[in-house]
């Protein structure tokens, strides 16, 4: 019985297994990718889905995919939300047609990171007409609530979005 051989190092006992390419790696020479690394993502890509990658694969397939999810989730904490209710006027651009939607979040101010982050992913940098609501959730003798959101994807002009005490007099 032939020791396996590890692809990076090339140390004997290599007793993982790359989840791509499927070469044997040690535990030293294992990448491995924490399991809420794309948690806002609707769907995981195959290439995503594993646990230990070898360095090959993670500098190939990994590490650009978690910066660009980084770089999104970034975007998304700058993503302006209106509510359904606010009632003043806010400078659109453009409204996208399609709604987005988030179900069974735990936290109302995730449902709202969540939706803006589905903005971020196409490229909007706000959000109109949010709606977000609980239901509550009963178990035997505990009760929690589950939110749910949905929201248009939309373009906000952010040069008349802030604008000084100084030029609103000249305004005026």
């Amino acid at each position: 019985m032939s020791e396996k051989i590890c692809i990076s190092c090339s140390k004997p006992k290599a007793n993982r297994s790359c989840g791509l390419c499927q070469e044997s790696i040690c535990k030293h020479c294992t990448q491995f990718l924490e399991e809420g690394s794309f948690t806002f993502l609707k769907e995981l890509p195959s290439d995503l889905s594993h646990i230990a990658y070898c360095n090959p694969c993670y500098d190939e397939k990994v590490a650009p995919a978690l910066a660009s999810y980084q770089e999104v989730l970034e975007r998304a904490k700058k993503v302006y939300v209106f509510f359904k209710t606010q009632r003043k006027p806010f400078p659109l651009l453009k409204k996208s047609r399609d709604r987005v939607e988030v179900k069974n979040c735990p936290d109302r101010n995730e449902t709202i990171l969540r939706l803006a982050f589905f903005a971020a992913e196409l490229s909007f940098n706000g959000l109109v007409e949010v709606d977000v609501y609980s239901e509550k959730m009963r178990n035997k003798g505990f009760e929690k609530s589950q939110y749910q959101g949905t929201g248009f994807p939309a373009q906000i002009d952010e040069s008349k979005m802030y604008w000084d005490k100084d030029r609103k007099h000249e305004r005026e």
